[in-house]
């Protein structure tokens, strides 16, 4: 498979230049960074170069004749760093095909690039429709076209291009869902890969909701048992699992089997920071974030980095007053676009809270003796939860995602950083944070790179 991704950032700054109301031809730049996992390939953007109107030859309303040579310092630095080029034209007119102006065009830039770099990697050739729709085709070493069977754009509005084999939708199972969101909507959801991280608490309700909206597979992360004391708030979780320390993962994936939607579910009982993991979580669609703690938040955001995903982070905070009560209870849903604010520069974890448990899992002895001698703040135990509290931050963070995938809300999603819910105030808002994080944001379409996510403790397989 064949894909391309696009943060919103650089996806609005492509759209204005290529599209400046001429109603002229022009063209853009990508610099990709690379991911290759299980025989698929997908490119993800890290720098646009936009070309000046005023150095083409020739810009008309169905051709664009441009200096090649104006992007030799992009060539040089794809060759430096095993980059992907991507050419990107528009069709004011529209018209969703590569002309024979096109083909010509792409036949003699491409066999440069590879000349040049010969590395016998791929590169891409899109084209941009006046309603911002992007489709395209990779160019391989031999010159030979193959159709991007992806692209997505991970903006404010997720857009989600697939141009592969519609997958079959039972419409006895999913009729009040296709009344609702449209066979569109419900198709792209039906082929969609969906990373979980976090089986618990907001994890297991967040499932619950997204299996029965026929999303096609799920990939679940988490490395701990089903134990009595989150009996309470786990669906589909039983005495008998936590009796024999069923893993979660394995529980999740059962009660989705049992439903019988077809749903595919690939499980790792284990820790975020391994290798097969991230690769896995790297070939999903969409991210969701529900540990408890700062570590797996972290690694989750520089995934969604690197490989230009969506994500969205699930907060629960309930304290109580220590006599039987409760002093407040907090929720909280975060959208996390590359290139944007970060959950760090948000402020949902911290370095010390990081450091204690990277420390606490990898060497439990150090942790404790760095504790007792005030070297290291603790991490963070869970606090209470239940059931109720989860469900509904469960689902205001689905609804957001759908609202993202297929806009309903009278509010643009642009204005929507993060939702807030106060329990206490009884009472719900947004907030807009688009700063773009500086630790994060220099590694938007990384992709891969020895060490994987440039943490020294994972070591490529």
């Amino acid at each position: 498979m064949n894909r391309i991704r696009i943060s919103g950032i650089h996806y609005k700054k492509i759209r204005k230049h290529l599209f400046p109301g001429d109603y002229k031809e022009a063209v853009a730049i990508g610099l990709c960074g690379r991911s290759n996992w299980k025989g698929n390939t997908t490119l993800v953007v890290q720098e646009i170069f936009l070309i000046p109107y005023d150095k083409c030859y020739e810009r008309r309303g169905d051709f664009v004749h441009w200096p090649t040579d104006i992007i030799v310092h992009l060539i040089e630095k794809a060759k430096k760093k095993r980059l992907a080029i991507l050419k990107i034209h528009c069709h004011p007119g529209g018209g969703e095909f590569f002309s024979e102006t096109d083909t010509d065009s792409d036949i003699k830039l491409f066999t440069s690039i590879h000349s040049w770099l010969d590395d016998g990697l791929p590169h891409a050739s899109c084209i941009m429709l006046p309603d911002g729709r992007i489709f395209g085709r990779f160019i391989n070493q031999q010159i030979e076209f193959e159709q991007a069977h992806q692209i997505l754009i991970a903006g404010s509005t997720i857009y989600n291009w697939q141009y592969n084999e519609e997958n079959f939708i039972d419409e006895s199972i999913q009729l009040r869902n296709l009344q609702t969101f449209g066979k569109k909507t419900i198709s792209m959801l039906s082929r969609m890969k969906i990373g979980i991280v976090g089986c618990s608490g907001t994890g297991s309700p967040l499932i619950e909701q997204l299996k029965r909206f026929g999303v096609g597979t799920f990939v679940f992360i988490d490395p701990d048992f089903i134990d009595k004391v989150n009996l309470n708030r786990i669906i589909n979780s039983s005495l008998s699992d936590a009796e024999n320390k069923v893993p979660k993962v394995e529980v999740m994936k059962r009660s989705i089997e049992e439903a019988g939607f077809g749903t595919k579910v690939i499980i790792f009982h284990n820790h975020v920071t391994d290798f097969q993991v991230i690769k896995e979580l790297a070939e999903c669609d969409i991210l969701f974030s529900c540990p408890d703690g700062a570590e797996a938040r972290h690694v989750l955001n520089l995934i969604s980095s690197f490989y230009v995903l969506p994500l969205f982070d699930l907060g629960v905070k309930l304290n109580a007053d220590g006599h039987g009560g409760i002093e407040n209870i907090f929720g909280s849903i975060h959208y996390i676009q590359p290139g944007g604010s970060s959950l760090l520069s948000r402020k949902q974890y911290n370095l010390q809270a990081l450091e204690a448990e990277g420390i606490k899992r990898t060497n439990p002895q150090e942790y404790e003796e760095r504790c007792r001698n005030g070297y290291l703040k603790e991490a963070n135990e869970s606090s209470p939860a239940v059931i109720s509290i989860n469900m509904q931050v469960a689902a205001t963070a689905v609804n957001d995602f759908l609202n993202r995938v297929h806009p309903f809300r009278n509010v643009n999603n642009e204005e929507v950083s993060v939702i807030r819910i106060l329990y206490n105030e009884l009472s719900m808002f947004y907030e807009y944070d688009e700063k773009p994080c500086p630790f994060f944001s220099k590694y938007v379409g990384g992709g891969d790179i020895k060490p994987l996510l440039n943490l020294s403790e994972i070591k490529n397989d």
